[in-house]
């Protein structure tokens, strides 16, 4: 399917508590290079979701975190930060 990316963050922005959006826009800003701001939605997810939710966006944020250069500051930075909101 399909998906509108502008349309995707402003539903995602709308709906902060739609896993499967937040997904979808932290998708959406990773193709864009947007890497801050989809580590930034994903961790949100993690630290505001629990039980399955928490580990489903915790299990795509480590799938965006390999799509990044492992030196990026970015990614250094937001590999900190999933640390602290699981720790």
């Amino acid at each position: 399917k399909n998906l509108d990316p502008a349309k995707t963050l402003v539903e995602a922005g709308a709906s902060p508590n739609d896993l499967d959006l937040q997904i979808k826009a932290a998708d959406v800003e990773i193709a864009n290079g947007e890497n801050k701001a989809a580590f930034d939605r994903l961790i949100r997810a993690v630290k505001t979701m629990s039980g399955d939710e928490q580990k489903k966006a915790q299990e795509h944020l480590l799938i965006l975190f390999s799509l990044v250069d492992p030196n990026n500051q970015d990614l250094i930075k937001a590999r900190q930060s999933l640390a602290s909101a699981l720790f």
